[in-house]
């Protein structure tokens, strides 16, 4: 990756909240602190449910669980964000503005019985409010144990926030930096309904397996979770991050990546009307080869508005099988002067 990193974004903190923004793409992981504190959540995980399974504090249903009766448990572990299974960064929630419940608002009905109001009552003492930074957190730790295929399973969690000017010492002994995450910019990525959106959008033109779609689209999500990690520090990290979670999660990067070509070309070596030899109707057509991704740049932008630092990133596609066919390739241009990035104008396609 080409980037031209900014000294104010990758230096030292200058305090508490102030520091360095951050905005990386990770599992999110959860730490006990010690094994003292982990045999107390595994105290208490029996106590609040005496009649349930062994309790096991490692277990992300049992823990998930327990934080969703009890919210406040949370202030007893250490979350964190890792990169291939190694924690770079300790997570805090910024201090809490508002409240979310785990489902929707529970309201009383209009001239409720006191049995309804008890039943109400009920129902918040069992999910209390959450900030919105814990609920995201709780969830994504459930999300990722989910199997393959489950429309709930979460791959990655990006994260915003500001480095801090503290360290957390996790149970392994190794000390990470902490980071005050914002709720406002939290994504889940949500992998099934990703997948499924992209096989449909390439799958519906053309006749296309399935199954091998499904892999292709699969393989193409594990290169940029795995070739284009980083701890989302400095200006083109947190620009590359930024436009890859834009893109990707709502943009139909997939889609439109794998298969650039419109449904009517269907690129080079495939006869077309204008080519000589008789012309095939559009059902015995061959489909035209998928595209993957080929490389992801990041450069300063050349044109950006004053007091902003904007950067390009460039994802390129191109046909694995066939150089003959043109490469295609999306602009994506980042302002990442604030806490949070944000994109300038639309996504910009050519070729070449």
């Amino acid at each position: 990756m080409e980037h031209t990193p900014t000294p104010a974004d990758s230096g030292p903190c200058d305090g508490d909240g102030d520091g360095a923004p951050v905005y990386a793409v990770g599992r999110i992981g959860v730490d006990f602190r010690s094994e003292a504190h982990r045999d107390g959540f595994r105290r208490r995980l029996a106590e609040a449910a005496p009649d349930g399974p062994a309790p096991d504090p490692g277990n992300p249903r049992q823990l998930h669980d327990h934080l969703v009766r009890n919210p406040w448990a949370a202030s007893g572990l250490t979350w964190t964000l890792s990169l291939d299974g190694t924690p770079v960064y300790a997570l805090e929630a910024e201090p809490a503005v508002g409240m979310e419940w785990s489902g929707p608002l529970p309201a009383p009905a209009p001239g409720g019985s006191e049995e309804e109001r008890l039943a109400l009552l009920r129902r918040i003492a069992d999910a209390p409010p959450v900030h919105p930074v814990h609920r995201a957190l709780r969830d994504a730790l459930l999300g990722r144990s989910l199997p393959a295929g489950d429309p709930d399973r979460i791959r990655r969690l990006t994260v915003p926030g500001r480095l801090t000017d503290r360290s957390a010492r996790l149970c392994s002994g190794q000390v990470v930096p902490v980071v005050r995450v914002s709720a406002v910019g939290l994504a889940r990525w949500t992998e099934t309904p990703l997948v499924a959106a992209a096989v449909d959008a390439v799958g519906e033109p053309h006749h296309y397996d399935r199954d091998q779609l499904t892999g292709h689209v699969r393989a193409l999500l594990d290169k940029i979770y795995f070739q284009f990690r980083n701890p989302g520090l400095s200006a083109a990290e947190r620009a590359l991050n930024h436009a890859l979670t834009e893109s990707v999660l709502t943009g139909g990067l997939l889609g439109a990546g794998l298969l650039p070509t419109g449904p009517g070309d269907d690129g080079p070596g495939n006869a077309g009307p204008g080519d000589d030899g008789p012309e095939e109707s559009p059902e015995h057509r061959a489909a035209p080869g998928l595209y993957t991704l080929d490389a992801v740049t990041v450069a300063r932008s050349p044109h950006c508005r004053p007091g902003s630092d904007c950067q390009d990133v460039l994802v390129r596609f191109s046909d694995p099988a066939d150089e003959r066919r043109v490469k295609v390739t999306f602009v994506h241009t980042v302002d990442v002067s604030d806490q949070l990035p944000v994109s300038l104008a639309p996504v910009h396609r050519f070729l070449g």
